[in-house]
């Protein structure tokens, strides 16, 4: 029988309980909560503590509204449910609610788009915070395939244009990769054609009342 081996083992350390392992998973650490930290904590901190900014003599818009953001401008009824159906369809799949900036697009160009066009230097405005006070989550969206709907409902002004354009949106442009919305509508009783649903009508109400385009007090816009 050969010796037995009289060397002795190695003293294997694991790399669980390495230094390297604990700076690696620190240095991870830092890097997804120091972003997490300044890009969403310290925004919404800001933004909770902000309080709506007067408009000035001579600068009123009308009605009861006297500052901006405009906490009274909430949505009832069936254009709340609308939120929800424009969630549950994956709407924010392909389109945004927000008019960029002009250094990260040409959104304040195109008409429409940023609502009240003409003001702010004879350029369309962009998207503000204060624009989604009343909303509890700010739909965004995720990416940009078809326009931009912070302002919808300045383009397209009425229900029947608005449920066309749902049931059969290459009627309004016809090379659109927008889907037809077929089933949120049903056979009418009376005959031929189609008629919306309550999902269709509380969808269309919630696109019409998209007008992210309150007027912006000077005051807000120089930050005094």
């Amino acid at each position: 029988m050969p010796p037995p081996d009289s060397r002795k083992p190695e003293n294997h350390v694991s790399f669980m309980n390495s230094t390297s392992f604990w700076k690696l998973l620190g240095t991870l650490g830092l890097a997804f909560v120091l972003p997490w930290l300044f890009l969403v904590v310290l925004p919404y901190l800001e933004q909770s503590k902000a309080v709506p900014t007067p408009y000035a003599e001579g600068e009123e818009v009308g009605g009861e509204v006297d500052a901006y953001p405009d906490r009274t401008l909430q949505r009832y009824g069936a254009s709340d449910y609308g939120r929800q159906i424009y969630a549950a369809e994956g709407c924010a799949y392909c389109h945004t609610q927000v008019v960029r900036p002009t250094y990260a697009g040409v959104d304040r160009w195109r008409p429409g788009w940023g609502g009240r066009e003409g003001e702010q230097g004879n350029f369309a405005r962009e998207t503000q915070p204060g624009d989604y006070v009343n909303e509890g989550v700010a739909p965004l969206g995720y990416q940009r395939i078809g326009p931009d709907l912070a302002n919808v409902g300045h383009r397209i002004t009425t229900a029947e244009e608005m449920h066309r354009h749902l049931n059969d949106p290459k009627s309004f442009a016809r090379d659109s990769g927008m889907p037809a919305y077929k089933h949120l509508y049903e056979p009418s009783p009376y005959g031929e054609g189609l008629v919306p649903t309550p999902k269709a009508e509380a969808l269309v109400d919630y696109l019409l009342s998209l007008k992210k385009d309150q007027p912006l007090p000077k005051a807000y816009l120089t930050g005094n």
